[in-house]
């Protein structure tokens, strides 16, 4: 019956160990970040404004009506 609770205060001690280390890296890498990950591309907003204009059309779109939280519903 004593190995049995020494046994257990054993495996508890390596799980809250290996918890201590999994928090202690994610501490470590929020700090860090990843190397290299994410370069952003270098570009301005008017290049930007201009791609999205090629893709959306403002002049030429099908209107469609969205109904309002209370219409529609019977009273």
């Amino acid at each position: 019956m004593w190995e049995n609770s020494v046994c257990s205060k054993d495996i508890a001690k390596v799980k809250d160990d290996q918890e201590w280390e999994i928090i202690e890296t994610r501490k470590a890498l929020s700090r860090t970040g990843p190397v290299e990950a994410y370069k952003p591309k270098k570009i301005s907003l008017e290049e930007e404004l201009k791609a999205l204009q090629e893709k959306v059309d403002i002049n030429n779109y099908e209107y469609k009506k969205i109904p309002k939280p209370n219409e529609g519903k019977p009273s």
